[in-house]
């Protein structure tokens, strides 16, 4: 894979690796949910990030309801 993509939902950010070797990816950049996260070659482009928010959740696991 040239780029590699990992959305962590608890944290809410999302991480592209790309430059692969035999040992791993050698380059890697993180953004906060939100925020654009610029995809390198071969893609190229910019993801926006801002439809990856997760909805609070009270305590018996239902959407939280706004205030």
């Amino acid at each position: 894979m040239p780029v590699y993509l990992v959305l962590d939902m608890q944290v809410q950010e999302v991480t592209a690796f790309w430059d692969p070797s035999a040992k791993g990816y050698r380059s890697r950049h993180s953004v906060a949910f939100g925020e654009p996260l610029r995809v390198p070659a071969p893609f190229d482009f910019e993801l926006d990030t801002s439809g990856f928010f997760v909805r609070a959740h009270d305590a018996n696991g239902e959407p939280a309801r706004d205030a």
